[in-house]
């Protein structure tokens, strides 16, 4: 229910005083030439909530940096602000997929609950409250949640609409993500058999044979001539420069040069298919796979890293020059389990 304290008042141009309220769901002016005229009509429409209002009430004047602040930042509109800074700021700075995924949250977890909101109003014990609902049904889900929260929320401040980053007081436990499950030997054999024949046959197999991520198995450039695979990519941030690692043709890997894509696919398209055979698995458990079946014939893990792309942590560039492609050549051999 509106309150008497909740009203402010501007002296705009020195001309005439506004008496604003904008709280509630409400968004109320009330101006005059005459203060006491705007008194008035606020008074008229306040006593339609609380009846008799005493004519003594000291309502609170703002100087005129008090206004101009008040009018910029105190009513600022959550979507309003946050939509500028999803589709303008955090879309540049990640890779299309990521955002879409970043987007889904937004307009599923945030929106419906934050977006009519003023940022001004939207205190820890609220946001609390909410994640913890989120927490119980999809905690990996919370976590971008607060994420993204925690970034509007700090461009929010860096922009001086806020004072504070309300998040910063709201905690949620830390989600274990699983970090993915390589087949058995036996596991293996099973889902080869299963996909025979199928239409994106040949898009796991070179997945599973060459340990590229998901989305990296249509940016693969196969030369044969020089036996090896340029493969471009993927995990990089949008502001990066393209990427590409060279990698032996792994003896498995030959037998898909042969077959035909039959169909082309999106990568979502991939993800269902492959639920239809490995319902507990994820399509990056073929890229696990074949880092397992490396590991256990003999080869050495900084190779197998290389070979899947992975950062190398605090391994010096010398590394990079003992592989030669001669070497991995003869290590990718080693392959042919």
């Amino acid at each position: 229910m509106p309150r008497l304290k909740d009203f402010q008042i501007r002296i705009k141009d020195g001309k005439y005083y506004e008496i604003r309220f904008r709280k509630y769901g409400y968004n109320m002016s009330f101006s005059s030439k005459d203060f006491e005229k705007a008194k008035q009509k606020a008074f008229a429409w306040l006593s339609t909530f609380e009846g008799q209002i005493k004519a003594n009430y000291n309502f609170t004047v703002l100087s005129k940096a008090e206004s101009e602040k008040f009018s910029v930042n105190k009513y600022v509109v959550f979507k309003s602000f946050a939509d500028e800074y999803i589709y303008k700021i955090k879309k540049n700075r990640v890779k299309p997929s990521t955002f879409n995924s970043y987007r889904i949250n937004y307009e599923n977890y945030i929106l419906p609950v934050y977006g009519k909101m003023y940022l001004n109003d939207i205190k820890p014990y609220f946001i609390q409250t909410h994640l913890d609902k989120v927490n119980k049904k999809t905690p990996r889900a919370c976590e971008d949640v607060k994420m993204l929260l925690n970034n509007i929320f700090d461009y929010a401040v860096a922009n001086g609409v806020i004072e504070r980053n309300p998040i910063k007081a709201v905690y949620i436990p830390k989600h274990e993500r699983k970090n993915g499950e390589a087949f058995t030997p036996e596991q293996e054999k099973v889902f080869i058999s299963q996909i025979k024949g199928s239409k994106y046959e040949n898009y796991f197999l070179k997945m599973l044979y060459s340990g590229v991520r998901p989305s990296e198995v249509f940016e693969i450039a196969e030369d044969v001539e020089k036996n090896v695979l340029v493969i471009k990519n993927s995990k990089l941030k949008s502001y990066q420069k393209e990427k590409y690692r060279t990698v032996p043709i792994f003896p498995k890997y030959s037998s898909t040069l042969d077959r035909p894509i039959k169909e082309k696919a999106s990568l979502e398209q991939l993800r269902l298919e492959f639920k239809n055979y490995c319902p507990n698995n994820t399509l990056k458990d073929l890229r696990h796979t074949f880092t397992s079946r490396a590991r256990e014939c003999g080869i050495d893990n900084e190779l197998v890293a290389i070979w899947t792309g992975h950062s190398l942590g605090n391994i010096t560039a010398s590394v990079y020059t003992h592989f030669s492609m001669e070497h991995q050549q003869k290590q990718a051999k080693k392959l042919n389990y």
